[in-house]
C-alpha cells in the first residue's frame, strides 16, 4: 500500500466548517480510489491544540492529524506529498495567519524564528529535490500573489522552486491557476482545478452522524441563512433576504456554519431547537430551497450540493493594515462565483435604491425557478469531476513510479 503524507491548513477544534470539508474530500478521494492508499495527516497545529468544537465531539473523523513541525523528516519515508487546499503557499498566509498563530502559541519566539519555521514546513526549504518531485498541490490558491512577493528573498526563492520542481500543480481559481503556468513556463498544462471541498460527491459524506435537527427539514422548505462572519451585513440585507423569503415560500432560517450567535444585524431569523452535528450542517444543505451567505466555504459546499446561494460580498475589498488578512478578503468569493459565470448570485454590500434591490431580487428568482441556477451547479460539479479524475489519475500515476 503507497504511502501519502497529506498537509492541510491547522483548523484547530474543527471551528472552521468548510475547512473540514475540505479535508473530508480527500478522504471521498481516497475512497474511490479503493484501498491502495494510505494517508498520513499532517498539519502546523492539530485540531486537539484546543477544545473541539461540540458538533465535532465525538465524531469518528477519518483521519488523526500529526504536528508538521514535530515530524517534518517523516515526510521523506512517503512515497507522495500532497498539499492540499488553502492559502498555504502565498507570502500573506505565512507573514499574518500562519506566523501569529506561532506566536500565539509560543512555538516561534519572534516572526524571524516563525518566517524560518514556515519556510522549511510549508515551502520545503530545506527538503531536496527528490521529495518534491513526488509532490502534488490541489487546491490552493495565490490570488494575493504579487510581484513584491516574489522579491522578497525569504519567500521568493522557495515559493518558485516548491512550484517548479513539484510534480503537479492544480489551483482553485482561474487567476491562480494562470500565474502557475506563468511561472513554471507551462501553458498546455491545465492547472486549473476546483475547490477541494467540491471533490466530495453528492452522498460521499453520508458518513458522517446526523440528528433530527438535518432530518426535519423538508426538501426545499426553508431558505439557509449564515451572515456576519465575513461580511458587514447592510441594512438592507434583512429586509432584500424577507423578500426572497416571501417570493419561494420558504421561511429563513439560521444555519450555525461557525458556532456563534445570530447577529441582530441579520434581522429576525428563527433558529431551529438542538446542536445540529458536522454531518447535520452538511447534509441540510442539499434541502434548503436556497443559502444566503456570506462565508466561502458555505457557498462552495453549498453549490456542491446542487443548492443555488446568494453569495453576500463587499465589492473591491481592499485590506487598509497588516491586520486585515487577505485570507478572508470578499475576492475569492467573487472571483469563485465568476469563475463559473455565477456572478448573477453574488450580492454587492454597495447601497442601492430599492428597484434595483427589486430587479435583482427577480433576476435570482427568475434564475432559481427558470433552471438557471441548476445549471451553474452542473457547470461547478462538471469541472470538479474533471479535475478530481486528473488528480487521481496523476496520483496514481505517481505512485507507480515511485514505488517501483
Amino acid at each position: 500500500m503507497a504511502r501519502v503524507a497529506v498537509i492541510t491548513a491547522p483548523n484547530i477544534g474543527y471551528r472552521n466548517t468548510g475547512m473540514l470539508t475540505v479535508d473530508l474530500a480527500f478522504e471521498s478521494l481516497r475512497r474511490r480510489m479503493g484501498t491502495e492508499i494510505d494517508p498520513t495527516w499532517y498539519t502546523l497545529h492539530t485540531p486537539e491544540t484546543v477544545p473541539l468544537r461540540e458538533g465535532a465531539q465525538g465524531t469518528d473523523f477519518p483521519f488523526r492529524f500529526r504536528s508538521l513541525i514535530e515530524h517534518l523528516d517523516e515526510l521523506r519515508d512517503h512515497d507522495a506529498v500532497v498539499f492540499w487546499g488553502d492559502f498555504l503557499h502565498t507570502r500573506h498566509y505565512l507573514a499574518q495567519d500562519a506566523t501569529n498563530r506561532l506566536l500565539d502559541f509560543g512555538i516561534a519566539e519572534d516572526r524571524d524564528a516563525a518566517r524560518a519555521l514556515l519556510n522549511r514546513t510549508l515551502l520545503l526549504a530545506d527538503q531536496p529535490d527528490e521529495l518534491l518531485a513526488r509532490t502534488l498541490s490541489y487546491g490552493g490558491t495565490i490570488l494575493h500573489n504579487t510581484q513584491s512577493d516574489y522579491e522578497d528573498k525569504e519567500f521568493g526563492p522557495h515559493f518558485s522552486r516548491l512550484m517548479t520542481r513539484s510534480h503537479r500543480v492544480w489551483m482553485r481559481d482561474p487567476l491562480s491557476a494562470a500565474k502557475i503556468a506563468h511561472l513554471r513556463g507551462d501553458r498546455t498544462t491545465e492547472y486549473f482545478g476546483s475547490d477541494a471541498a467540491l471533490l466530495s460527491r453528492p452522498g460521499d459524506l453520508d458518513h458522517l452522524p446526523t440528528t433530527q435537527w438535518s432530518q426535519e427539514v423538508p426538501d426545499g422548505g426553508a431558505i439557509g441563512v449564515f451572515l456576519g462572519a465575513r461580511t458587514e451585513i447592510p441594512t438592507w440585507l434583512p429586509d432584500f433576504c424577507q423578500g426572497l423569503s416571501d417570493r419561494f415560500g420558504a421561511p429563513l432560517e439560521w444555519l450555525p456554519w461557525f458556532d456563534r450567535d445570530i447577529p441582530s444585524q441579520a434581522g429576525p431569523i428563527a433558529a431551529r431547537p438542538g446542536a445540529p452535528t458536522v454531518g447535520d450542517l452538511v447534509s441540510v444543505l442539499s434541502r434548503y430551497r436556497l443559502v444566503i451567505t456570506d462565508t466561502y466555504h458555505l457557498c462552495v459546499n453549498a453549490w456542491g450540493a446542487g443548492t443555488p446561494v446568494v453569495c453576500v460580498g463587499t465589492p473591491e475589498p481592499v485590506p487598509t493594515t497588516d491586520d486585515d488578512y487577505l485570507t478572508l478578503s470578499d475576492v475569492k468569493k467573487h472571483v469563485f462565483h465568476m469563475a463559473y459565470d455565477a456572478t448573477d448570485f453574488y450580492l454587492s454590500t454597495l447601497p442601492d435604491t430599492r428597484e434595483a434591490h427589486q430587479r435583482r431580487a427577480d433576476r435570482l428568482v427568475h434564475l432559481v425557478e427558470g433552471g438557471g441556477a441548476d445549471a451553474v451547479a452542473a457547470r461547478i460539479r462538471e469541472h470538479a469531476d474533471h479535475s478530481g479524475t486528473a488528480f487521481t489519475e496523476t496520483l496514481t500515476s505517481l505512485l507507480g513510479t515511485t514505488r517501483r
